[in-house]
C-alpha cells in the first residue's frame, strides 16, 4: 500500500508516498511521547498565542491550501477557500476560549473542599477522512492541541499532501516539531498504534464501518474514542416555510462538495400542500447549478473523488429506479471521461429504498411527500443514522417540539446543518458518539481529576 495523491478532475497522479516501517513508526511515537510533557506550548497562555498565529498563517496561505484540496479530492475552489477560512476561525475561537475551558473549578460535596481539574493526557491518534481534508483534520487537532495534548494524524491515503501541509502549518506557527505529526501507515499498523501505551485515545471521522472497526480495536486496548461517522440527515419542509429560502438551503446543503458530506441534506420531506410547488422551485434551482472544472470559481459541482465512488453512486441510483422511483432532474454523468455526476432529484421513493436506507455520498437526493407531523418524525427517525436534521417552519413552538423528538445530535431550524466551533458537534446511533468542538470537544480527551480536602 502507498499513499497516492491523485487529481480526480485532471485524472492524473500528482505524487505518491511510501508507508512508515514499524521501526520508523515506533521511533516517531517515542519522539512525540518524550517531547510532549516538556513542550514549550504547555502553558495555556502560550498555546493561546500559538493558535492565534496559526490562524493568521492559514489566512495568509489560504490560496495555496485551497488549491491542494482541489488537486487531491476535486472540491470546487470557492468551497475549498471557504473550508480554509473556517479552519482559521477555529484557531481564533480556541485561542479566545481555551483558558476558560481549561480552568479548574470548585464543587459542593461532602468534603470540606473539592476541586475539579482538566488535564491533558498525552498523544491522541486522529484518523481523518478525505472529503474535508483540512477542516475535518483541524476540527480534531486544534481542540486537542488547545487542551495541551499531542496528535498523530493518520489522514486518508488519497490526501497525503494536505496531511503534510497541516503538520507544516503547526510548525510554522511555532508549535514544537513533534506536537502534531502526520504519519503514512497501513490499516494494519493502526492497531499497532492504538495498542501502544503512549497512545491515550482515538478520534475518528469516517464511515460507520470504519468507526465500528476502530471502536472494536480501541475497546480491546481500553482507549477512549470519539467517533463522527456517517449521516442521512432529513430536511423537513412544512407548509408555512419560506419555500424559496428552503429550496436554496437544500441545494447548498445537498450539493456542496459534490454531495460528499456526512451532514448533507440526504432525505427531503415536504408537507403535502406545498409539495408540488417546492419540487418545482427546487428542481429549477438544481438545473441552474454549474458543473465542471473545480478550478473555475463559478463551478459548484465538480468531480466525485474517484472512479469507485462514481460507480457506487450510479449503482445506487439505478437500483432506486428499478424499485419504482422516478427521475426528475439529472441521473447521468456531466460528460464522458469525467467523474462528474449531474445533480439529481428523484421522487416516488419508498421508505425501504436504497436512497433512504443507505448513506448516499454524492449529488443525489430523494424528495418525499408527508401529511402530518407524527408521520414525518417517524420517517425521519427511521434510520440507522442520527447526525443532523433541518426543520423549516415559521412556528417556533412547533420547531422546538419537533427538534425535541428527532434522534439527532444537531437540529437546524430554517437553516442547514453545519459545524460551528462554538457548538458541540456529533451524533448518535450509526453516526457515532462523543462530541467535537466547543467546550465539550475541548474536554473529550482531558483527564477530569477530582481533588477533595476532608
Amino acid at each position: 500500500m502507498t499513499y497516492i495523491s491523485y487529481d480526480p478532475f485532471l485524472r492524473k497522479e500528482n505524487s505518491r508516498f511510501n508507508l512508515l516501517g514499524n521501526e520508523e513508526l515506533d521511533n516517531v511515537i517515542s519522539d512525540v511521547h518524550k517531547s510532549w510533557p516538556g513542550s514549550s506550548s504547555g502553558e495555556p497562555g502560550v498555546r493561546k498565542g500559538l493558535l492565534q498565529e496559526l490562524g493568521n498563517i492559514i489566512i495568509k496561505e489560504k490560496e495555496k491550501h485551497a488549491r491542494l484540496i482541489v488537486s487531491e479530492m476535486g472540491k470546487p475552489i470557492s468551497q475549498a477557500l471557504s473550508e480554509i477560512e473556517k479552519c482559521s476561525s477555529l484557531c481564533y475561537y480556541y485561542a479566545n476560549n481555551l483558558e476558560r475551558f481549561a480552568k479548574s473549578d470548585t464543587r459542593e460535596s461532602s468534603a470540606a473542599e473539592s476541586l475539579v481539574y482538566y488535564q491533558p493526557q498525552g498523544i491522541i491518534l486522529g484518523i481523518m477522512p478525505w472529503n474535508f481534508p483540512y477542516w475535518q483534520a483541524m476540527r480534531c487537532i486544534v481542540p486537542l492541541v488547545a487542551s495541551g495534548n499531542a496528535v498523530l494524524l493518520k489522514h486518508a491515503s488519497n490526501v497525503p499532501v494536505c496531511s503534510q501541509n497541516i503538520e507544516l502549518l503547526f510548525r510554522k506557527a511555532g508549535f514544537p516539531a513533534d506536537l502534531v505529526k502526520s504519519i503514512f501507515v497501513s490499516y494494519e499498523q493502526v492497531e499497532r498504534i492504538i495498542s501502544m501505551r503512549e497512545i491515550r485515545g482515538v478520534s475518528l471521522t469516517g464511515s460507520t464501518g470504519a468507526g465500528s472497526k476502530i471502536a472494536g480495536i480501541a475497546g480491546k486496548y481500553l482507549k477512549k474514542t470519539v467517533l463522527e461517522l456517517g449521516g442521512s440527515d432529513p430536511f423537513i419542509v412544512f407548509r408555512d416555510a419560506d419555500l424559496e429560502a428552503a429550496a436554496s438551503a437544500a441545494v447548498f446543503s445537498r450539493f456542496q462538495n459534490c454531495g460528499q458530506s456526512c451532514i448533507a441534506a440526504k432525505r427531503l420531506y415536504v408537507e403535502s400542500p406545498v409539495y408540488n410547488d417546492f419540487l418545482e422551485i427546487f428542481s429549477e434551482k438544481i438545473r441552474q447549478i454549474k458543473c465542471g472544472d473545480p478550478y473555475d470559481p463559478d463551478t459548484f459541482v465538480g468531480p466525485m473523488v474517484n472512479e469507485t465512488a462514481l460507480a457506487e453512486l450510479k449503482e445506487q441510483v439505478a437500483k432506486a429506479l428499478e424499485e419504482g422511483a422516478e427521475l426528475v432532474v439529472g441521473g447521468d454523468c456531466y460528460s464522458d471521461g469525467t467523474l462528474i455526476f449531474n445533480p439529481t432529484v428523484i421522487t416516488n421513493v419508498a421508505e425501504n429504498s436504497v436512497l433512504v436506507r443507505e448513506e448516499i455520498f454524492g449529488p443525489v437526493i430523494p424528495v418525499m411527500e408527508f401529511f402530518d407531523i407524527g408521520e414525518v418524525i417517524a420517517k425521519a427517525n427511521n434510520s440507522d443514522f442520527g447526525l443532523g436534521a433541518s426543520v423549516w417552519t415559521t412556528d417556533r413552538d412547533k420547531a422546538l417540539a419537533i427538534a425535541d423528538r428527532l434522534d439527532t445530535g444537531t437540529v437546524a431550524v430554517n437553516g442547514f446543518v453545519r459545524s460551528d466551533p462554538a457548538l458541540p458537534f456529533g451524533g448518535l446511533k450509526g453516526s457515532g458518539f462523543g462530541r467535537e468542538l466547543s467546550m465539550e470537544g475541548f474536554r473529550e480527551f482531558l483527564n477530569i481529576k477530582t481533588v477533595s480536602f476532608f
